[in-house]
């Protein structure tokens, strides 16, 4: 967490000196909304009785500042939720739950380049300081038990996108991110995509 402070720091101070220094350039923040898609396999498959979803509603915020050039760059900062996995497993005697949910802070950079007046692509990477919570209930007549676990990592994540610019202000468009998920003994080397309109407003 300290390693993540300093850069996030140092990432902050290089950027006002860069908006001090620049000729033109905007602040800007952004919005999605859509469905996220773990990377996880159903620990009850193959037995009969369970249904499994590793789909959920996603979103993230971001704010930044881009610098124009032939390829405008920026910094950005966020959050972040991923929705959650779930599976489930209903036999005579009981029912068992397992989920995973994931969300966290942003900070990284991204580009945007846009291919004439209305349509543009964009790129964007960082740090995800990501929090994930693992829970786990087994449910029968007489019995109630329920158990938790909360990982927190600093992964990295990854995105591209593109849309239509309505005017110099607003934007609309379709992306798709990647992020990586801190781990736990069953999950390793996990990531989650997400799949969102993303809305911009440039000022």
């Amino acid at each position: 967490m300290r390693k993540f402070a300093v850069i996030a720091i140092a990432l902050a101070l290089g950027a006002a000196s860069s908006v001090a220094m620049a000729d033109e350039g905007h602040f800007f923040a952004n919005a999605n909304a859509g469905a996220s898609r773990y990377n996880v396999d159903n620990p009850f498959a193959g037995v009969a009785g369970n249904s499994f979803s590793k789909t959920g509603k996603a979103g993230a915020l971001r704010v930044g500042y881009r610098w124009n050039s032939v390829v405008d760059y920026g910094v950005e900062a966020g959050y972040g939720f991923l929705g959650n996995a779930t599976a489930r497993l209903a036999t005579d005697n009981a029912v068992i739950r397992e989920q995973a949910q994931t969300r966290g802070w942003l900070l990284g950079g991204n580009l945007n380049y846009n291919i004439n007046e209305q349509w543009y692509v964009g790129a964007r990477a960082g740090w995800f300081r990501a929090r994930s919570l693992y829970e786990a209930s087994t449910m029968t007549a007489n019995v109630n038990d329920r158990g938790r676990d909360a990982v927190t990592r600093t992964g990295e994540y990854f995105g591209l996108g593109g849309g239509y610019n309505f005017n110099k202000n607003f934007s609309l468009g379709l992306a798709y991110d990647t992020y990586r998920m801190p781990e736990n003994e069953y999950n390793k080397n996990t990531r989650i995509g997400m799949y969102s309109l993303q809305a911009e407003y440039r000022y």
